[in-house]
C-alpha cells in the first residue's frame, strides 16, 4: 500500500502540525483542525483541496463518516472545492487563519485546564457555570 508520493509508505507524507491523532486511526479534534490551519499556506490549502476534489466517493464517504458528516454534505463539500477560484482560495485561507490566532490563546488554556481535570468533572464544571448565569439572567441576582 504505498502513498501518493511516488509509491513510498506513509512516513514519507509531509507532517501536518497537530494530525498527530490521524495517525492512530482517531478523528481529529478542534484543536488539531486549528493548528494545521495556523499553520497552512495558501498552497497546501490548494493540495488539500485537490486531494478532497479527485477524492473517490467511496473514500470520501467514509472519511465524512468518521468526521460525523453524511455523504451528501460531503459530496457538496467535494463539489464546492472543485469549483472555488484562486481568490476565494486566498480569501477563505486568510479567515482560517485568523480564525486560528483568535482561537489560541482559548485552546491553549482549555487544553491546560482539561490535562488537569477529567472531562466529567470539566463539563459538570460548565454546566454548572451556565445554569448559575441563566439564574443570576433570570432573576437579575447579579
Amino acid at each position: 500500500s504505498g502513498g501518493a508520493a511516488g509509491g513510498a509508505g506513509p512516513s514519507a507524507a509531509p507532517a501536518l502540525p497537530g494530525m498527530a491523532g490521524l495517525a492512530g486511526g482517531q478523528a481529529p479534534g478542534l484543536g488539531d483542525g486549528v493548528d494545521m490551519m495556523a499553520n497552512m499556506s495558501p498552497e497546501m490549502m490548494q493540495a488539500g483541496m485537490d486531494m478532497v476534489a479527485n477524492m473517490d466517493p467511496a473514500a470520501l464517504a467514509d472519511m465524512a463518516k468518521m468526521m460525523g458528516m453524511d455523504a451528501g454534505q460531503a459530496s457538496k463539500l467535494q463539489d464546492t472545492m472543485a469549483n472555488m477560484s484562486k481568490e476565494d482560495l486566498a480569501k477563505w485561507t486568510g479567515r482560517a487563519q485568523t480564525v486560528a490566532r483568535w482561537t489560541a490563546k482559548p485552546l491553549a488554556l482549555y487544553r491546560k485546564v482539561s490535562s488537569l481535570v477529567p472531562p466529567t468533572y470539566l463539563l459538570a464544571g460548565l454546566v454548572a457555570l451556565f445554569a448559575l448565569m441563566v439564574y443570576g439572567h433570570q432573576t437579575d441576582s447579579f
